[in-house]
């Protein structure tokens, strides 16, 4: 399934996780079966990703309340440090990363983006997270790392959200006739029409490639 927007991403993930947890617990606790006992490991397991949940439900409760900050970090921290094996420890790291964008802590939220990538055991995590810290790195003006970003493999899910992106860095850096491209690409793999993504394009117009090398790398308007 294609989706038009981050959010609907993350839900599609969550959703995912609450009905199919059980079923992955199941799952891994049969591979280790024979090493560990089956009975045993099940138990574990349950309370190991049962204590997450709590965690995580702390990190939704907390981000409510601004002067919670420390006692929302401190549940995202020990989620990160044990139960990175879990999908509430990364979810928590997306959580705080957006609030640390909204305080203008663009620095700490990377960092958090970045965990999300190197750690993450559900892939789908993984490419938001690229996703989210390539907005975050053009709007800090590193427009090369954001394309650097972009231009690795995504599933086709993300292809829409990866193309305006692209669009965006491509008119920033100048480059109409590849925004342009990469706005037609994404505007045809939406489901929808995309209002926003319309008026992209209609800002740049019909260009040609000299009329590309005339604006050579100023932004567009």
């Amino acid at each position: 399934m294609d989706y038009e927007t981050e959010e609907q991403q993350l839900e599609a993930i969550k959703r995912w996780w609450k009905e199919n947890s059980n079923m992955v617990i199941t799952g891994i606790a049969i591979g280790v079966a024979s090493i560990f006992g089956w009975q045993y490991y099940q138990v574990e397991q349950a309370k190991h990703t049962e204590q997450a949940s709590i965690l995580y439900e702390q990190v939704l409760v907390n981000s409510a309340d601004t002067l919670k900050i420390n006692d929302q970090m401190a549940s995202v921290n020990q989620l990160e440090a044990e139960f990175k094996d879990t999908p509430y420890a990364s979810l928590s790291a997306l959580i705080i990363a957006k609030q640390q964008i909204t305080a203008g802590e663009i620095d700490k939220a990377q960092q958090q983006y970045r965990w999300v990538i190197e750690n993450a055991n559900q892939s789908e995590l993984k490419y938001l997270a690229k996703i989210r810290l390539s907005r975050l790195l053009l709007t800090n003006k590193q427009q090369d790392q954001a394309l650097s970003l972009l231009n690795e493999t995504y599933p086709e899910s993300f292809n829409g959200m990866v193309l305006e992106l692209k669009g965006d860095v491509f008119s920033i850096q100048g480059n109409k006739i590849e925004a342009r491209k990469a706005y037609l690409e994404a505007i045809s793999l939406s489901k929808s029409s995309s209002r926003w993504l319309q008026l992209k394009i209609d800002d740049i117009g019909n260009i040609s490639a000299d009329s590309n090398l005339e604006t050579g790398s100023e932004p567009s308007a």
